[in-house]
């Protein structure tokens, strides 16, 4: 895990412009600002990260303190609320592989999921419907992305079940989510 300093370098390393070039990842003076009836909330004012290809980054801090508000931002999830409304004020630049994503076509972003970025959700039985099977749910997600009968993307699944450890896949792939204990929810 790496320790990251106030001008979003890694504790220790300089924060050159030159480790932007090479970053897989780079979120740059990133503000993640709600409004609401008591003001303006700031859950993330000001973050500012690269991350290279084949690196990981723990995002660590306390309850509250824009973990999950600044990757949902990267992912492009703080999109329009309820009734067209902008849930979120999200300024700054977060480029992914080269492309702004703030600036990018929503289509382009959500064609971007599940192929250049994803994300595990904190509470992965919210994550996944009740109502349809671990498969039903991997199949419509990797068909969305790839071009392919169910059938096909059905073996994925079980491919990709087995690949994270999930004991028995090819039965495992028709359990329901409430099936599957929490760490399995998660690799899911």
């Amino acid at each position: 895990m790496t320790e990251l300093s106030k001008t979003g370098a890694a504790v220790g390393e300089p924060a050159d412009t030159k480790s932007a070039d090479k970053a897989f990842l780079d979120v740059r003076d990133l503000k993640v600002h709600f409004p609401t009836d008591d003001g303006l909330v700031k859950s993330v004012d000001g973050l500012t990260f690269t991350l290279e290809k084949g690196k990981t980054l723990g995002i660590v801090g306390e309850s509250g303190s824009g973990k999950s508000v600044t990757s949902l931002g990267i992912m492009g999830l703080h999109t329009a609320g309820q009734y067209g409304k902008q849930k979120a004020r999200i300024s700054g630049e977060i480029w992914l592989n080269g492309t702004e994503l703030l600036s990018a076509d929503p289509d382009q972003v959500r064609r971007m999921r599940g192929r250049e970025m994803a994300m595990i959700f904190q509470d992965p039985l919210s994550a996944l419907h009740p109502y349809y099977t671990i498969g039903q749910q991997i199949v419509e997600a990797y068909r969305i992305h790839h071009d392919v009968d169910k059938k096909t993307a059905r073996r994925r699944a079980v491919e990709m079940l087995d690949r994270v450890g999930i004991p028995q896949p090819d039965k495992r792939v028709d359990s329901y989510p409430h099936e599957f204990s929490g760490g399995m929810r998660q690799r899911a």
